[in-house]
């Protein structure tokens, strides 16, 4: 390949411009001591202007001049000049009118373009017209921000001598310090050494650039952005943050910072730090408007840098589908694209990047995706023209050379043409993916192989295997030409490890997606998200116990890692350990007091408790701090709902709470529906809703609409079966269960629901085989023992039942009612003493929970014990108040233990609550037969037996009205 030619311009410090030169006749100038290191310079015929102690190309010959001043020449001065090229300077571009904020600068039309159609997806074309971001112009951009039309061609000659003269005479200790400052300024562009970064955060908001400003670091960003290297990502990263600070209103800037967040993600640190950069990046975005675009750009970024794949493709899709255009809708393409790609679905990812590519052209990254994954489908003729395309645009693009060089050895056998090409970018500097460079390598070595060059082909294979392990093939080749494959672990491999994790994930393959997160901690024991991102996958895996033992590790390695503190506490009090969550929580709180994560973690876990006041509560305070949440809005709409079904209406202020609460928790289910309809949380909680207000039908026919429309997914189906089982309607509900298991047989939800349908139905035996394979599938869990512990107590197989809840009782001793159960099947099959034992257990565990009072007065009924009894129920109504059941039970302890008033304030309680209830009129008679007043009680018995003609005591009472008459 032509080596181009690259000419420099050079501003002096009192403002002029000189030039243009070639490399060599500064570097010559610079030894000659022409140029002192506080000139400015820029690239024809688009540069920017910076330092040039800063610019890499002249780095070290000015350290050189370091060693001593020199004196000037001026015949030397004058060859200099004569060896520079005269060029005429480019016209400025005409002024153009600045567009709306919400739109990019310079728009171009794409209205016209016609692109084929992907055969097996949905149409992605068939899109509004859309406003594509702008490039650099090529006007050169002074370092006070304006744009200078003309370059004025001075010659050295009409230099004045006396600023020649200054410049040579600094003293050595300021050219020091100018150089010191270049270094700096160096490193503050990304590190070239491989090592990890700290993606960076706006701060406060500094001074107010105008619109002029932010249009011209804009299009600086841009144009960074568009050479779609590391180091121009860094580059992008300080202007946009720039502008952040100076326009912070500027909702389409902070949204293409979103997106070069993500392109830095696999080389930054990824710990709490650089999670918090994200997370705080997309809030404050989606704070100047929650419905935005833009905010959902953020969203999907902030979803997929945190392993939540399938919640970021939702977010994508909801955006696509959306007829709003803006100018980052490519971004969201290419999005959508690499999600499928992650998912091993390449046919379809290939339209997707076309589409992003043909958008914004200019925008390389797409069109190295593209031509790496046509690559993969061994389309090498496509895949060598995009990538050749890429790298006469940006000669600099190492990857696109990598993966030229693969192509052009494995696709076309022309080792030659591969090696100009791996040699080259192997090694110049730059930084790409590890596993990209490894394949490099390992390319290389081949080439080297059939080269007869046998010490270098090892080099090159011990390279790419040290940069990725995990290649067979390398490791392979490794061995086969003498070396060693044990290497040891490094930190630069913690992302590329990291990275293969996340491919797993994507794939649902979490057994190796949680060892190349394990060993990403072992690599690197601070990376408390590679620890978390282990525990995700080890409760992916049924590994309870583990999982909550990793984010130990997690918050020991980052102890400022608040989304550690959230998971552990929703994962331990998903597993009733209710004391330990809110220890975890009380711990965040200290850390970040006001941080809506930490609101909702305690939110979820009183809505856990059963607190649904408390969870209320603080889930909107998570809002006020934080008013773009799904999660929150989701979990408001379900704590309002069970709020309205607790409430008994029997008075004005309560008949209101219940209407209020109704209304919120639709009103909540809407606002969750809004910020992203293709979330099925969301969606399955707003048809919940609407079955629970507007009618059981109105939300089984939204869930239809909603299989219709996202096909793939089994959560929908699952959800409608939930609605059936709840309304009684088990037939139904069983015939989609059977349906789920048969598509997804690890589908643990729906083998419990499908062996509560089955029970209900009175098929026990299939309900117990439902029951257990639910077991099998989650031996850590208690849940689905638990059900067939249940259900073998209401066969009346006791002994069976005690040994199931001991058993969950064993797997999770905060597992809330065993005991309870235990109880009840002791008292049923005689055991009075282990009963009222179990109970007593029951009660220290669960104090405020009513079963356990209602067990022990059960117990001391039929031991006779009625003042026990008595009191038992009493407390049983403090917890339970809203039942006529338990007032009626109580009225007859009551009356059995002689307190004959306090059982008739216990029976009015009871009418009052539900007077149609037969049970109250039974112990009505009792107690009449008890005062001697016959007649009443008689008429007591008789509207017992009306209210319940099928008593199982008809006859018992239709005598004792007899005997009543008699007397």
């Amino acid at each position: 390949m032509s080596r181009i030619q690259v000419t420099w311009v050079v501003k002096t410090r009192n403002g002029q411009v000189k030039g243009p030169y070639s490399t060599e006749a500064i570097l010559r100038m610079i030894g000659e001591g022409v140029f002192s290191g506080q000139e400015m310079i820029s690239k024809l015929p688009d540069g920017q202007w910076t330092m040039i102690s800063k610019e890499p190309a002249f780095y070290d010959k000015l350290l050189e001049a370091l060693e001593g001043v020199v004196d000037v020449d001026p015949k030397k001065a004058q060859k200099m000049e004569a060896e520079t090229v005269i060029v005429q300077a480019p016209k400025p571009p005409p002024k153009q009118q600045q567009p709306p904020q919400n739109q990019a600068p310079t728009p171009d039309s794409f209205a016209n373009i016609k692109v084929d159609k992907p055969k097996q997806q949905i149409d992605v074309y068939d899109r509004p017209a859309y406003v594509p971001p702008a490039s650099i112009p090529i006007a050169n951009v002074s370092a006070n921000g304006k744009t200078d039309s003309v370059i004025e061609l001075s010659n050295l000659k009409n230099m004045e001598k006396g600023e020649i003269a200054k410049n040579l005479k600094l003293p050595a200790i300021i050219l020091v310090a100018v150089i010191l400052i270049g270094a700096i300024l160096l490193w503050d562009s990304g590190p070239a050494d491989g090592t990890k970064i700290h993606l960076l955060a706006p701060g406060k908001s500094s001074a107010t650039l105008n619109d002029q400003q932010v249009k011209e670091k804009l299009n600086e960003a841009l144009f960074a952005m568009e050479q779609d290297t590391f180091e121009s990502y860094i580059s992008a990263q300080n202007k946009l943050v720039t502008i952040v600070e100076g326009a912070p209103m500027n909702i389409e800037v902070r949204a293409l910072l979103c997106v070069v967040y993500k392109e830095l993600w696999p080389f930054a640190v990824q710990d709490a730090q650089d999670i918090k950069t994200v997370a705080g990046a997309t809030q404050a975005t989606r704070a100047l408007n929650i419905v935005s675009p833009f905010g959902q750009v953020c969203e999907a970024v902030k979803l997929m840098t945190s392993g939540r794949y399938k919640e970021a493709k939702g977010v994508v899709e909801a955006t696509l589908e959306s007829n709003e255009p803006f100018s980052l809708l490519p971004v969201m393409y290419d999005f959508k694209a690499e999600l499928l790609e992650g998912e091993k679905d390449l046919t379809n990812a290939v339209p997707y990047y076309e589409k992003a590519a043909q958008l914004w052209e200019k925008w390389l990254h797409p069109q190295v995706a593209l031509g790496k994954v046509l690559l993969d489908q061994g389309d090498f003729t496509s895949a060598s023209s995009l990538l050749k395309n890429v790298v006469a645009k940006n000669p600099k693009h190492r990857e696109g050379k990598i993966l030229l060089g693969i192509i052009e050895y494995r696709g076309f056998k022309k080792s030659d043409t591969a090696y100009s090409y791996l040699s080259t970018a192997l090694e110049s500097k730059g930084r790409v993916s590890q596993l990209v460079e490894a394949d490099g390598y390992s390319v290389l070595a081949e080439i080297y192989v059939l080269r007869g060059e046998k010490r270098k082909a090892l080099d090159a294979a011990q390279k790419g295997f040290s940069l990725n392990p995990n290649n067979s093939e390398i490791r392979q080749l490794v061995i086969r030409l003498g070396g060693s494959d044990k290497i040891k672990g490094e930190k630069g491999q913690n992302n590329e490890l990291l990275y293969l994790g996340d491919q797993y994930v994507r794939q649902g393959d979490f057994l190796a997606a949680q060892a190349e997160f394990k060993a990403a901690f072992e690599v690197d024991p601070k990376n408390g998200t590679a620890a978390m991102k282990a525990a995700k996958c080890l409760w992916q895996l049924n590994q309870s116990f583990e999982a909550i033992e990793w984010l130990n590790k997690a918050i020991k390695a980052e102890p400022k890692l608040v989304s550690a503190y959230v998971l552990q506490a929703d994962y331990m009090s998903q597993r009733f350990d209710f004391v330990g969550a809110l220890q975890i929580l009380t711990n965040a709180t200290r850390i970040a007091p006001n941080n809506y994560e930490v609101l909702r973690g305690l939110a979820m876990l009183e809505f856990r408790k059963n607190n649904m006041v408390g969870a209320v509560n603080y889930a909107m305070r998570a809002v006020k701090a934080y008013d773009g949440d799904i999660e929150t809005f989701i979990l408001l709409s379900k704590a309002n709902g069970l709020l309205a079904r607790s409430i008994m209406p029997i008075s004005k202020k309560e008949i209101e709470r219940k209407e209020n609460a109704a209304k919120d928790a639709i009103r909540y289910a809407t606002k969750a529906v809004e910020i992203d309809a293709t979330n099925p949380e969301a969606q399955i909680t707003y048809a919940k809703m609407l079955a629970q207000t507007n009618g059981v039908d109105s939300g089984i026919n939204y869930l239809n609409e909603l299989i219709k429309r996202f096909s793939y997914t089994l959560d929908y189906r699952v959800a409608l079966a939930e609605v059936y089982k709840s309304e009684d309607r088990y037939s139904q509900s069983k015939e989609i269960y059977e349906k789920v298991v048969e598509a997804d047989p690890k589908n643990k939800k729906a083998w419990l629901g499908l062996g509560e349908s089955e029970k209900a139905l009175g098929l026990n035996d299939k309900a117990l085989k439902a029951f257990l394979s639910a077991a099998v599938l989650d031996p850590t869990d208690g849940e689905a023992l638990f059900q067939a512990g249940k259900l073998y107590l209401e066969t009346s197989r006791f002994e069976e039942a005690i040994q199931q809840f001991k058993r969950v009782q064993r797997l999770n001793p905060n597992y809330p009612r065993t005991y309870y159960y235990i109880g009840k099947a002791a008292f049923s099959s005689g055991d009075f003493n282990m009963a009222l034992e179990a109970s007593k257990a029951e009660k220290k565990i669960n104090p405020n929970v009513a079963d356990s009072y209602i067990l022990a007065a059960e117990v001391y009924t039929a031991r006779r014990q009625y003042a026990e009894c008595a009191a038992e129920y009493s407390q049983a109504m403090k917890l339970r108040p809203q039942g006529a059941d338990i007032y009626v039970k109580s009225a007859t302890c009551y009356r059995q233990s002689g307190s004959i008033d306090v059982a008739e304030d216990m029976l009015a309680l009871a009418s009052a609550r539900e007077s149609g209830y037969a049970e109250i009129y039974r112990e009505q008679g009792a107690i009449y037969e008890v005062k001697g007043d016959n007649r009443s009680a008689a008429q007591a018995y008789n509207k017992y037996l009306g209210l319940s003609p099928n008593a199982p005591d008809r006859v018992e009472i239709e005598n004792k009205i007899l005997r009543l008459g008699s007397n």
